[in-house]
């Protein structure tokens, strides 16, 4: 009785998460000519969680259709993130600001790339001083200042890390992390002092 009512069991959760994952995941026609760039890209970010076998001819109809970022899904997938820099690099070099800080944030960690920091602050350097970029906003600008004060942090450039503590800490909107970097702040000034 007992295996019974757990094959019971076992059976309906099944289902249930089959339910489930086929309503977060809508059957679209990857031919189908209406078919939008905005809808082969989702159902590439979607196919990531729900359909991971249908993955890459997603991936690879939205970046067909002019999506290069759904190329990172297929990095992921697959382990090898080449032609998602290559042409993250190709966007940064024809001056897309966004393009410049994913490859920022591509060298800051090291995704599909030998970790680079110096690199990074360069890249994120030149994202806050494009002249594309007058319009960021506050939020947009904190989290740059964040990034850039974790790569001074870890390089410890003292001097640095604190004009984007100082920066972050005028800026931040949430209190709590405003303690937080208020606190860090403190710990850089005993490393400036040294």
């Amino acid at each position: 009785m007992v295996k019974i009512s757990f094959f019971i069991l076992l059976t309906l959760n099944l289902i249930s998460n089959n339910v489930y994952a086929n309503s977060l995941w809508h059957t679209i026609d990857i031919n189908d000519p209406n078919l939008t760039v905005e809808q082969a890209a989702q159902q590439c970010a979607k196919s990531s969680m729900y359909a991971p076998y249908s993955l890459e001819e997603w991936c690879e109809k939205a970046y067909s259709m002019g999506s290069w970022r759904s190329l990172l899904y297929i990095g992921y997938y697959t382990g090898d993130g080449t032609r998602y820099v290559n042409e993250v690099k190709k966007h940064a070099q024809a001056d897309d600001v966004e393009a410049i800080k994913i490859l920022a944030w591509i060298y800051s960690n090291g995704s599909f790339v030998e970790r680079d920091l110096n690199k990074s602050i360069n890249l994120y350097t030149d994202y806050l001083s494009h002249k594309k970029n007058k319009s960021l906003t506050k939020h947009q600008l904190v989290t740059v200042q964040k990034a850039l004060y974790n790569i001074y942090k870890e390089l410890e450039l003292w001097q640095d890390a604190s004009k984007s503590l100082q920066y972050i800490i005028n800026n931040e909107n949430n209190n709590m992390e405003k303690k937080f970097f208020r606190d860090e702040k403190i710990y850089i000034s005993e490393r400036l002092s040294k």
